[in-house]
């Protein structure tokens, strides 16, 4: 376990009846999550929403009810994933909180950031939680330790002008170099921010940008630390590397490692679940929230656009 404190977390996650939930998406990520939660304890899934006439449950899930509007769920759902193409996120999501859902939405929380203005709005009123699924605050590589040092360090860098941290995040996807911030840069402003203990408010300062065919890098200052970033598509395999530079020394993570620390099904997922099970039940760890999701979201439209 990653959160620090073993088995004794996972099971307090579990404490209560099982949460009633759908997934609304039933794309790579929707179905990877529903494979997730059919078999994970605290939580039932009850549906799967797709409006596209081809979606197909796989066959493990086929007992489910498959449906095409999120007004066709049953009662008594009571929290839901949201993984929809990117620019749907908002208006399912909304969607969901207004029957009282909780949502958990998939990175990145929105594309537009009045649009996510709204999302935050809509969860106050209605009362539920809203978290963004940030699933890289659950890799292993940042088990207590490493985030303890990781923190240490940054408080003794800030006002430097020498990066921090810097990260590279490349898919092996034939696309446009710029849809790469919101689709893997967007990972990495988040962890820069979560890793250093940097407010969702704290104004993020663009230092340099270069657009290029397959990448995008990008030199900010957030928090009173400089940070790089690269992310880009066409790559032969995928990789992703954060490198912390302290006390003049260069310590470099693996982010695609294999999780050594994975015992069945506790995976990186799993875990993103189980905090957010904690979330609904009032006392959420690393997941990302609403408020984070945006943050990040404005941080790269920042990157793309100042």
């Amino acid at each position: 376990m990653i959160s620090g404190g073993g088995e004794a977390d996972a099971e307090a996650a579990l404490v209560g009846a099982d949460l009633p939930h759908a997934v609304v998406g039933l794309g790579r990520f929707g179905s990877t999550h529903a494979r997730k939660l059919g078999g994970l304890p605290g939580f039932q899934l009850c549906a799967v929403v797709d409006r596209s006439p081809a979606a197909r449950l796989a066959a493990d899930l086929a007992a489910l009810p498959l449906l095409s509007n999120v007004d066709d769920l049953p009662p008594g759902i009571e929290s839901a994933t949201v993984a929809t193409n990117d620019g749907t996120h908002a208006e399912v999501a909304m969607a969901l909180m207004r029957r009282g859902c909780h949502v958990l939405v998939e990175k990145p929380l929105c594309i537009d950031r009045l649009d996510g203005a709204q999302m935050l709005r809509t969860a106050q009123r209605c009362g539920v939680v809203l978290s963004t699924g940030h699933i890289e605050r659950f890799n292993a590589a940042f088990d207590a330790a490493s985030l303890s040092w990781i923190r240490r360090a940054a408080l003794l860098h800030r006002g430097s002008t020498h990066p921090f941290l810097r990260f590279r995040r490349f898919s092996c996807r034939e696309a446009s170099a710029v849809d790469s911030v919101l689709d893997l840069m967007v990972h990495d402003l988040d962890l820069l921010a979560w890793l250093c203990g940097i407010p969702a408010d704290a104004q993020l300062h663009l230092i340099g940008r270069q657009i290029g065919a397959r990448s995008v890098r990008a030199r900010v200052r957030l928090g009173g630390l400089v940070a790089e970033l690269e992310s880009g598509y066409g790559s032969i395999l995928p990789a992703a590397r954060l490198q912390v530079c302290s006390s003049g020394r260069q310590h470099v993570l693996d982010l695609r490692k294999p999780d050594s620390t994975t015992e069945g099904d506790d995976d990186a997922l799993a875990r993103q679940y189980r905090d957010f099970r904690r979330a609904v039940q009032g006392s959420g760890g690393r997941i990302a929230s609403g408020i984070d999701g945006l943050a990040a979201v404005v941080r790269a439209s920042q990157v793309l656009h100042a």
